[in-house]
Formats: C-alpha cells, structure tokens, sequence
C-alpha cells in the first residue's frame, strides 16, 4: 500500500498542487480548462477506452451487472442520506453524484493492477467503462433536471458530447473495426490529455473551496460511496457467482473515491461546484484508510 501511495496517489497530488499554485499564479481560467476537458478531451477518452477495450468473455456480464447494481445502491443510499440531512433538491443531486461515480480510470485501474496483477487488466477496464458511462449519464441528467424537467434532462445526458464517446465506440468494439491511423492517432492522444488536464483543473477549483469546513454533503455521500457500493459490490458478486478475480476487481473498484470527472460536470451545469469538490478531495483522503481494506480482502478472496 506505501507503493500504491507514492507511485499512484503521489502523481497524482504533485499534479493537483501544480493547478493550484502555478495555474493561479499564471492566471489559468478553471471555466476554459473545464470546458476543454467536457466537450474535446472527454468525448476522445471515452471512445478510445472502449472502443479498445478487452469486451470478451463469458464474465463480462456479470461484470457489467455487478458494476451497475453497486453503482445505483450507493446512488440509493446517497439520496437517503442527504434527504435524511435535510438538504436542497440541489445539493442532493450533488451528492449523488459524489455517491456513485467512482474514480474508476486512472486510479481505478492502477490500483486493481498492482494489487491483483496485470491478468485483470480487461476486467477492470470493463468495470471503467460501465461507471464512467452510468456516471456521466447521471451526473448531467442530475444537473440538468431542475431547469429542463426529467424527460430533457434525460435526453440531455443520452447526447452529452462524453455519452456519444462511448456510443459512438460500441459499434466499434463490437465488430473489432480496425480504424485508420490518421483518425485513431489524434483521438488517442487527445484522449490521453484527459487526467491531467482534469487534474490542474480540480487544482484551479480547490482555491475556492474551504477544506477545513467540509460542506455537510460528506456525511451522505461518503458513508454512500466508501463503504456501501465495495459492501453492495462484494455481496452481488457472491450472489452472481462470479469468479474470486472478478470479484476483487468490482470489489476495488466499487471502493474507489468521486472521479474528478465528478468536479467536470459539475462545473459545466453548474451543480454545485463547491460541495462537489469538497467531497472529491476529502473523500479521496479519506479513501486511504478504506481501499486498503478492499484490497486485503480481494487478495484473500484469490
């Protein structure tokens, strides 16, 4: 777990801190980063992760269905809790968002890696895949709901320029189609400018944010994310008969803190950009002391 620390968390920390102080000092707008990220780098990510990604196999469905089931509990639970609390229609739309959408990519992955080793690879992009998708679906549909009504909020989200990535990249898996380099190239290495724009971006945004008065959202959406969806996600793998590697893989995955991509939406349909951002950074801290926990028992479940 040191190594996980300094060799995947550490990056990622020395990344952040370089939009917080060198971004702000040169005077980097978190509006034209955020944008560029939502409507270029996003869409070109999505794509290029599923339209490569190992979709073989007969436990892909249960990956997929174990995923999505752990995915919408924590979503469940998320809502009761910040109703139970009290809060605006808003800022329990927030989060929800918080609750589900895990950091399932670049974290996700490195971590489900060097816990399990490389054979889970595949699997663990196919658990990316499924949250990122059901994550950006919701996230704009949450966001946009309050002023366009369910039904357009909805069609909002199936149009999003990040969910016609990934559609637009089935049709490409599916039937294995070889694309041509002058097209794959350019998608791959805009791709591939995601996380750390994502990353100087969340640095530009922490400025705004007390982190010493953690927004009040925490108490739903953290009990939500850190310790229903691993909880929700062990138990369906058991009840599905999935294999112990896929079972450690949705079981890491499930445990993983808010994606950044949690802060993006946020600010593109402004959701409460604050509350959102408090609960990305001070759940990701507080992930340290729960992933371990998910990955000793993956390891014990292999």
């Amino acid at each position: 777990m040191l190594e996980i620390l300094t060799s995947v968390i550490g990056p990622v920390v020395i990344v952040v801190a370089v939009g917080a102080i060198v971004g702000h000092r040169i005077g980097l707008e978190t509006t034209t980063l955020s944008k560029i990220a939502y409507w270029i780098l996003g869409p070109a990510f999505m794509f290029d992760g599923l339209a490569s990604a190992d979709l073989e196999g007969g436990s892909v469905r249960g990956l997929v269905l174990v995923s999505a089931i752990a995915f919408a509990a924590s979503g469940v639970a998320g809502a009761a809790l910040s109703r139970g609390l009290g809060h605006s229609i808003e800022d329990v739309s927030a989060d929800v968002l918080s609750s589900t959408y895990g950091n399932v990519g670049n974290a996700g992955i490195a971590i489900t890696v060097f816990a399990l080793g490389d054979v889970v690879r595949p699997a663990a992009i196919v658990v990316m895949v499924v949250i990122n998708t059901l994550g950006v679906i919701l996230g704009v549909a949450l966001a946009t709901f309050r002023s366009e009504g369910i039904g357009r909020a909805v069609r909002t989200a199936f149009t999003t320029p990040l969910t016609l990535g990934a559609f637009l990249a089935i049709p490409v898996n599916y039937f294995n189609l070889t694309l041509p380099d002058w097209f794959e190239r350019p998608v791959n290495l805009i791709g591939s400018a995601l996380i750390p724009v994502m990353l100087l971006t969340l640095g530009l945004q922490l400025r705004a944010v007390d982190l010493a008065r953690p927004e009040r959202g925490l108490f739903a959406s953290a009990p939500a994310k850190l310790i229903v969806a691993p909880v929700v996600a062990y138990f369906a793998a058991q009840a599905f008969d999935l294999n112990d590697i896929d079972t450690g893989v949705v079981l890491i995955q499930a445990s993983m803190p808010p994606a950044v991509f949690t802060m993006l939406v946020a600010l593109e349909h402004n959701l409460a950009p604050k509350r959102t951002t408090s609960a990305l950074v001070i759940m990701t801290g507080l992930s340290l002391l729960t992933v371990p926990f998910a990955v000793f028992i993956a390891r014990n479940a292999w």
